[in-house]
Parts: structure tokens; C-alpha cells; sequence
């Protein structure tokens, strides 16, 4: 057998050797908990803002806040800047690590253009650019902070959006399982990712949700976790999210009732095994621990920090060996050459 045709063997079975050791790699074992709260905005309570933020702070565990820019359509300027108890809260926690600042849409008003309720599907691709360029300036402006996450209000965009934040340098879209039809995927250089399940309720007005409701949705979660936990086949986000107001009384004040059960159910999730909470840009684990990687075999696939190291141990390992074994050729026949002249 000549050298060329050891070396495409030692290739050959280089890469199949690869393959077959990540592929059986188990399911990555990191379990991922983020929170996202949905509906923050000027010319709202503050007063139940902090009480919810502050349970974060206490726990320590991330959050990542979903501001609404321009809630009033008919404003003219940044109503970001317009609030000053709003806006001297949010430049206050701004810096802490705890709390992403994520965009939720512009003005969060339905559009009407389609049967389900949505501010930006449905429009062109130039209008809903513009939209969102707004709102990022004006939470820019507000806040030094350019939001990574877009968060479609009424959990509703179409390609257009996807395409949008994709042209405005958004790295994470967040919203629900039908928008996309997807619980984790990612396309354009953003990460889609659905949500998992909602704390307190979507669309009713606080004086509608009553203590016992809302203590139903977070026995609701729980059992949602508990299923995401058990199942290996599961992805490595679970997004449970929430609206701000769903923690105020009938009066509008804040629910102390409703803050423990909150508090209650984070202090459960951490009695959970592997459990690590992270905000929606993961940028409290290092950035994105997803590597995209195409294969021929299997298609798209999002792989874990930990399958990804493994794969870039075996490749090197790869390379050493194709390496070595060039080497031990040449030598071999160098040898042979040698034993032949004397």
C-alpha cells in the first residue's frame, strides 16, 4: 500500500472515530433557568418594578427585562426619558450584571394586520427596520445600553422581524413556541428561542387576577420545571416569564403575597439538581454556549460548550495523529532506503 493511500485511510478513520464519539455523547446536562419580564415601561409602577427586581437582587438571580420605548404612540421624543422615577430606577440597575435590558418591540400596540395580535408581522420589511431602530436608539439613549434580546410583543413577528433583528445586530429572539414553531433553533446569526411557560397571566388586568390564580401558575410552573428537568431530551433553556403589573393588588400596589410565592418558587428551583440560572443573552456563563455547527449527516444542530470542547479535543487529536502518522511513514521509508544501500 503506498503513502498516499495509508494517509486518506488514517483520515477516513480519523473522522468516523470524531463522529461516532460526539455523537454518543449524552444530552448536555447543563439545565439553564431564565426569567423574562415582559411589559417594562414609563408612566407604570416602579414601586412594583423594584419589589420584583429586588427579589432578583436578593436571590441572585438574572433577569432579563423586556422595555417597551414608546408606549404612547402619540408622544413625540424619547418617552424613555420622560418618566424621571422610571428612568433614574433603570439607570441605577443599568450596570448590574443581574439585569439585561432587552428590547420589547416599540409601542407594543397590536397592528391589526392579522388574526392574531401582533405589532410588527404582517408589516413590510422597511417599516418594521425602522420600528426597531427606534426603539433600540431611544433604550441606547436612555440607558448607554444597546439591548441584544428582542422580545415581539404578543409573542408575534414574522420573517420579516427575525430579518430585522437580525440587519440591527439582535443576537437572541425571544417569543413563543408558534411564532416559529421552534423551542430552540437559530438562523441569521440569532438564536431563537420559545419560552416554556408564564408566571400570572397574559392578558388580564391585575384587579382581574386574584391571589389564588396567580398562586395556580406558579404550582403550574413548577410541574412545567419538573418535566423540563426530567427529560434528557429537553434543550438547554427553560424561559419562564412574566409581566410586571401581574405582581400588583386590585388597588394597583404591590402584592406582598405574590412577591413571596415568587420568592418561594426560585428558592424551590434551587433545591434542584444542575440547576444554573442565566439571563437571555447568557452572558452570565461567558456568552452563548451554543456553537453552530452544519453537518451533511444530521443537518443544523446546535451543540452544548461541553459537546463543543469535546468535538475541538478530538479534532486536534485528529490532526496529531494524521500528523504523526506522516511522520512515522517517512521515517520508515527513510529506514528502508538506508538498509538498502548498505
Amino acid at each position: 500500500m503506498n503513502r498516499k493511500a495509508i494517509l486518506a485511510l488514517l483520515l477516513v478513520s480519523v473522522i468516523l472515530c470524531s463522529t461516532g464519539v460526539v455523537s454518543a455523547q449524552p444530552a448536555p446536562t447543563e439545565k439553564y433557568i431564565a426569567f423574562r419580564d415582559d411589559d417594562v415601561q414609563p408612566f407604570a409602577s416602579v414601586d412594583t418594578l423594584k419589589a420584583v427586581n429586588q427579589v432578583h437582587i436578593d436571590e441572585n438571580v438574572p433577569v432579563t427585562l423586556g422595555i417597551i420605548p414608546h408606549p404612547y404612540p402619540g408622544g413625540t421624543g424619547n418617552e424613555l426619558l420622560m418618566d424621571n422615577q422610571f428612568l433614574v430606577y433603570m439607570r441605577s440597575i443599568a450596570a448590574n450584571p443581574l439585569f439585561e435590558f432587552a428590547q420589547h418591540g416599540h409601542t407594543h400596540i397590536n397592528d391589526q394586520l392579522l388574526p392574531q395580535a401582533s405589532e410588527f408581522a404582517g408589516r413590510p420589511y422597511a417599516q418594521q427596520l425602522e420600528l426597531m431602530q427606534n426603539g433600540q436608539a431611544d433604550i441606547k439613549e436612555a440607558f448607554g445600553v444597546t439591548p441584544n434580546t428582542f422580545i415581539p410583543p404578543f409573542d408575534k413577528g414574522d420573517n420579516n422581524t427575525l430579518k430585522a433583528a437580525a440587519a440591527l445586530g439582535f443576537t437572541d429572539y425571544s417569543s413563543s413556541f408558534g411564532d416559529f414553531h421552534t423551542q430552540q433553533s437559530y438562523e441569521n446569526g440569532v438564536t431563537i428561542e420559545a419560552l416554556s411557560v408564564w408566571i400570572g397571566a397574559t392578558s388580564v388586568s391585575p384587579s382581574k387576577l386574584s391571589i389564588a390564580a396567580f398562586s395556580a401558575s406558579i404550582q403550574a410552573a413548577k410541574n412545567a420545571t419538573e418535566q423540563y428537568i426530567n427529560n434528557p431530551q429537553s434543550g438547554d433553556m427553560f424561559i419562564v416569564a412574566y409581566h410586571v403589573w401581574a405582581f400588583d393588588s386590585p388597588n394597583g400596589t404591590v402584592d406582598a403575597r405574590k412577591i413571596e410565592l415568587f420568592r418561594n418558587y426560585i428558592d424551590w428551583l434551587k433545591t434542584l439538581p444542575g440547576v444554573q440560572f442565566e439571563r437571555l443573552d447568557r452572558s452570565q456563563w461567558g456568552g452563548s454556549n451554543a456553537l453552530v455547527a452544519l453537518s451533511s449527516a444530521v443537518g443544523l444542530s446546535v451543540l452544548s460548550i461541553r459537546q463543543s470542547r469535546l468535538l475541538v479535543f478530538v479534532l486536534v487529536g485528529s490532526v496529531a495523529i494524521v500528523l504523526f502518522s506522516t511522520y512515522a511513514i517517512a521515517l520508515h521509508r527513510r529506514l528502508r532506503r538506508s538498509g538498502r544501500r548498505d
